[in-house]
């Protein structure tokens, strides 16, 4: 069975480098088929390094019972590395996607069998610009499958829909797909795709490694589809779970 789902791992790997190779409980950049447990909270922090500069990503998610969670998302924030150092800013719709930008989110998952869930989700908010042009709701919604191999590995897989406020240039609907494979009690390798030619449009191929029952890092390297505006970069994730994961 290990050899199988190693065997997964490797095949959706190459699958993601050859297209060159967002939200609740994420892999890298899409949700990850989780709902947080009820009465708990679930905080994620994202750092992508480039050349020239870093963005900072928050996530906190509060588990509702019965199959739903929420939370609050702050996407944008960051600098631009010297000699002109500066927070990361833009009010500029024609320049890309506006940021920061905060945002409410809600998911809601669908048990269908022992291996199987469906999860439908969305994310609604506006950008902290100060022009008033620029009020506009920001979203992020998605519909995705997941499948769990064995304990601790599973597919994921769906599709999104967003607006250009929230991606900048680019499409608006698309594919997603990601998978985490447990190759040691506290070992998993991971990675993930968002389709199209929008600011989203990347893929993260890395690992995770927990630190304890309730600290997990996570690091990948950054891949932009052709024709994106996204550089090369490097992604470098911190989860803090309310519950124990063993």
């Amino acid at each position: 069975m290990k050899q199988k789902i190693l065997f997964a791992c490797i095949f959706f790997t190459f699958l993601f480098l050859q297209n060159t190779i967002y939200a609740q409980q994420n892999l890298f950049n899409i949700p990850s088929g989780d709902i947080t447990e009820h009465k708990k909270f679930f905080y994620q922090h994202q750092f992508n390094v480039y050349e020239d500069k870093l963005e900072s990503k928050a996530h906190v998610v509060y588990g509702l019972g019965k199959g739903w969670d929420a939370g609050i998302n702050i996407v944008g924030k960051g600098i631009y590395f010297g000699p002109n150092w500066r927070a990361l800013y833009n009010d500029n719709p024609d320049k890309g996607a506006v940021y920061p930008i905060a945002m409410a989110t809600v998911q809601k998952q669908f048990v269908i069998s022992h291996d199987w869930q469906i999860n439908a989700g969305a994310q609604a908010g506006w950008n902290l610009s100060n022009k008033i042009q620029n009020k506009q709701l920001n979203h992020f919604s998605y519909l995705i499958g997941s499948y769990h191999i064995n304990n601790g590995s599973k597919l994921v897989g769906g599709f999104y829909n967003t607006n250009k406020m929230f991606v900048g240039q680019g499409n608006t609907f698309g594919v997603m797909g990601g998978y985490e494979c447990k190759i040691a009690k506290r070992w998993y390798l991971m990675g993930d795709w968002v389709s199209g030619n929008n600011d989203a449009s990347v893929s993260v191929l890395g690992g995770m490694y927990n630190l304890s029952k309730r600290i997990q890092v996570c690091a990948g390297w950054l891949l932009p589809n052709p024709n994106t505006p996204k550089p090369m970069g490097v992604v470098i994730e911190l989860n803090l779970l309310g519950w124990d994961l063993y």
